[in-house]
This record gives C-alpha cells, sequence and structure tokens, in this order.
C-alpha cells in the first residue's frame, strides 16, 4: 500500500511490478490486492495504462482499513490465554497487561493514515539517500552530481 501512495499522480501501478518491487509471489499479491478492491482502498483499471491506484486519498485511508480485510480485529477483544472468561471479575494473569497492549494497537490502527506510513517511507529514503550520497557520491538508481553536470553542457 505504501508502495502504492507514493507513486507519482496516483499513476497505476502493475501488479507485477510491485511483486518485483516487493519480492512477493505475483499470485499471492494480486490475491491481496484484489481483496482490497472490493473492500473499495484501491481501485484497479484494465488495459494498457491500467493497473491498481488508491480509490480515495491516503489521508482518508485508516491502517485499520487496510488490516480489517485480513485479520478478524474482533480476536482482539478475547482473553489473550484463551480462557472463556476473562474480565475485570475474573481476570487471567495477563488480563491487565493485554487490555492496555490491546487498546493502544487498536487506537493506533484507527488513528494512523496510510498517507502517515507513506510520509514515513519517503522521509526515511530522502535520509538514506542523502547519507549515501555524502558516502560515495551517488545514489543506485539516481545520477551523479558528474552526470548532472555533464548533461547541461
Amino acid at each position: 500500500m505504501i508502495e502504492i501512495a507514493t507513486r507519482p499522480d496516483g499513476k497505476p501501478v502493475l501488479s507485477a511490478d510491485l511483486a518485483s518491487a516487493l519480492g512477493i509471489p505475483g499470485q499471492y499479491l494480486s490475491k491481496l490486492l484484489q481483496s482490497l478492491v472490493r473492500t473499495r482502498i484501491l481501485k484497479s483499471v484494465r488495459g494498457r495504462q491500467g493497473g491498481f491506484s488508491l480509490a480515495k486519498s491516503a489521508s482518508a485511508i485508516k491502517l485499520r482499513d487496510i488490516i480489517e480485510p485480513f485479520d478478524d480485529l474482533r480476536k482482539y477483544e478475547e482473553c489473550i490465554l484463551g480462557q472463556p472468561v476473562c474480565n475485570e471479575a475474573g481476570a487471567c494473569p495477563l488480563h491487565d497487561f493485554w487490555s492496555v497492549v490491546r487498546k493502544e494497537y487498536l487506537d493506533q490502527l484507527s488513528a494512523k493514515t496510510l498517507l502517515d506510513l507513506a510520509d514515513f517511507q519517503l522521509d526515511k529514503l530522502h535520509t538514506m539517500n542523502a547519507g549515501l550520497f555524502r558516502r560515495v557520491g551517488s545514489v543506485p538508481g539516481k545520477q551523479t552530481i558528474k552526470d548532472l553536470k555533464a548533461e547541461q553542457k
């Protein structure tokens, strides 16, 4: 999803290109992407200029929206030790711990957006690229200063 969200101008990306970039089997990724199309997080366009793109802005897509089609979040309401009754009156040894962790996890899924993750990823890549550029004078897939100067002549 981050890979799609960081594409320039929301251009669609082919499933095969995503699979290659992420090192994920293509058929497996296609099934995941189609699930996200069914939940209207992604849209799919067939044809020459086709591929997958966001169905709405990255700022409108909560992490919960992305996770929920694949993970039943109701299971986090159950006792982490599997006890049939686990509440304030009859708590398991991990009840207090799990209550705090569960609440924080579900709150973060509801609060964080795809845009938050995309911004973090782009900032991280920018920082990594700047450090690499300082050390070796180039970044893989990017032009060197020498190359840029040669083009300007």
